[in-house]
């Protein structure tokens, strides 16, 4: 429902009497008169509603309020939200349309503390980047305008200066440079003060959606605040990707001029066919777009989670399966899951294959890569996967559905890898974790840790934070920004660690290859506990992922244990 200048008591209108709404509760989604409002704060049902006054309601932008409360379709309540589908679902939606999907969540944990999220954050630094890119952009195109007048200037008196010193001959010729300058120069400032409207007309858009982000952020519900933010993350995300091509603007480029007089101008009756040339410097600008990794990095919605004990979970098997057999001994090294619950293998030193199975354990398919050895694996989409390469230092991109290689980045020694929002992360040896930008295969350092000593690093990644394993025993954790969260080390549980998943509550859970045990790690770094054992039937641990609340752990011959979390 879009804000009016008069907005009626929905109770009172119920009861056929008319009177102006001086509250509004977004959860009803209707206007509430006085006296109807200290009613509706006193119900059970209705009390902890967050009522905003009409005024307020009325700065939330129109298409926040026209966001529905309820399915349109089965008229009941949102409970759930589906990451896959971007979409809010209610119970029937889920079963009639979701039952494939993973990592669906309750839209209670989400809205709750949607206000306070990061991309809130995210979203005023990037318009406020952006604002400051277009206002230095502004600036330096003023100051090569007025460079440009000044060539213009000069070169004007250095024309009229050799005009004085010939005939009337050069009358026709001087008019000819004359016109060819003005020219020139309208064509450049034509450039620029195109691109300055443009400019211009990006700081208007850029105020709107500062002002409806605040409106939202201030005075938008719970649930008005987590849609309307990614409603706005898609409008900045245009804004990042319209100033990005600014470099590709003629009017961005440094332009000017240069007015060259011929020597030989005094011989014009004779020799002289023109009295000079005007040319365009045309030269890269000086100012940089600051658009880059770091902004574009945190732009994503992240999820919020709620704390939870490691005490309180638990383990129970609910079978085993087994990777399909190579020609020669399997040799599993690594694995990650698509986002339709399939499940992908590298099985590295003998079959040198990546190989795919269903969630039951029934062949997909397989992608050959001899002679190549698969190291580790994660998957970027449905059918994009990432693989390391051992001793090639290299990652390969690879279309699962069409087997083939789209793309090979050479890098150091590397062997885990992990993907998250469009950016591949990879522990390095003496390096530390190295990131790689998929939109244009930019590499950089994330984190500084020369005592990642062993090619046997694995990663992962949740929300802000990056977790990675070192020298079989130590598991460190550290932001997206390179700060250090917090680092876990002890080798009477923890030896050589051959794999790292971590749930939606930041809670780490690592194999133990030489204990042949499974250990959680508290989402503070303070305290673990061991969660299954030799006893419960593995060892040799080579691989472990978090799938909704299915753990798989896969040894390195290929049996896959799969557990359900509780």
């Amino acid at each position: 429902m879009a804000a009016s200048n008069v907005i009626m008591c929905g109770i009172c209108d119920a009861q056929h009497v008319s009177n102006v709404a001086n509250y509004w509760c977004p959860e009803c989604d209707e206007g509430l008169c006085s006296t109807c409002k200290n009613y509706h704060s006193l119900s059970k049902a209705s009390r902890q509603h967050g009522i905003i006054s009409i005024d307020d309601y009325k700065k939330l932008p129109a298409e926040i309020c026209k966001i529905e409360q309820k399915c349109t379709e089965h008229d009941k309540k949102f409970q759930m939200f589906c990451p896959r589908h971007d979409q809010l679902c209610c119970i029937m939606c889920v079963s009639e349309n979701h039952k494939e999907c993973t990592g669906m969540f309750l839209i209670d944990d989400v809205i709750k503390s949607s206000r306070s999220s990061t991309l809130f954050d995210s979203l005023e630094k990037s318009l406020k980047d952006i604002q400051e890119n277009i206002e230095m952009v502004v600036k330096d195109r003023k100051a090569n305008l007025d460079e440009i007048k000044q060539q213009h200037l000069k070169s004007l008196n250095d024309i009229k200066d050799k005009r004085r010193k010939v005939n009337s001959r050069l009358d026709e010729l001087e008019k000819n440079i004359i016109d060819d300058l003005n020219s020139t120069e309208t064509q450049l400032k034509l450039k620029i003060e195109t691109l300055l409207d443009k400019l211009s007309t990006k700081l208007t858009t850029i105020e709107l959606l500062k002002t409806n982000l605040m409106s939202v952020k201030q005075h938008g519900s719970d649930l008005q605040a987590f849609i309307g933010s990614k409603m706005l993350e898609k409008d900045v995300t245009d804004e990042l990707k319209c100033i990005q091509n600014l470099l590709e603007d003629d009017g961005f480029s440094q332009l000017g001029m240069k007015c060259q007089i011929d020597d030989k101008v005094t011989d014009i009756l004779s020799k002289i066919t023109a009295f000079g040339t005007i040319t365009i410097e045309n030269s890269q600008s000086p100012i940089v777009i600051g658009v880059g990794h770091e902004m574009q990095a945190q732009i994503f919605t992240a999820v919020p989670t709620r704390s939870r004990s490691i005490d309180g979970i638990t383990a129970s098997l609910i079978g085993d399966i087994k990777v399909p057999a190579g020609p020669l001994n399997t040799c599993i090294t690594g694995s990650s899951v698509f986002p339709d619950g399939r499940i992908i293998f590298a099985d590295c030193y003998h079959n040198k294959r990546l190989i795919i199975v269903q969630s039951d354990g029934s062949l997909d398919s397989e992608i050959p890569l001899s002679p190549l050895l698969p190291f580790d694996v994660t998957c970027i989409d449905d059918k994009l996967i990432a693989v390391t390469i051992c001793y090639d230092n290299k990652i390969q991109i690879i279309d699962t559905k069409t087997k083939q290689v789209t793309e090979t980045i050479s890098i150091g020694t590397s062997r885990g890898i992990t993907y998250r929002q469009g950016q591949i992360l990879f522990c390095e040896k003496g390096k530390g974790i190295t990131e790689i930008q998929l939109s244009n295969y930019k590499v950089c350092t994330l984190v500084e840790d020369s005592t990642i000593k062993t090619d046997f690093s694995y990663i992962t990644a949740s929300g802000e934070n990056i977790y990675y394993t070192t020298n079989g025993s130590i598991v460190k954790c550290y932001s997206i920004r390179g700060d250090k969260r917090w680092e876990y080390k002890d080798e009477s549980i923890i030896m050589g660690i051959k794999g790292i998943a971590v749930d939606q509550h930041g809670i780490v859970y690592v194999n133990s290859n030489k204990n042949n045990c499974v250990v959680l790690i508290s989402a503070d770094g303070e305290n673990s506990r061991t969660l299954l054992t030799a006893k419960d039937g593995i060892k040799n641990l080579y691989g472990i992922r978090l799938y909704t609340n299915k753990l798989n752990i896969v040894n390195f011959t290929g049996r896959i244990f799969q557990f359900n979390i509780a």
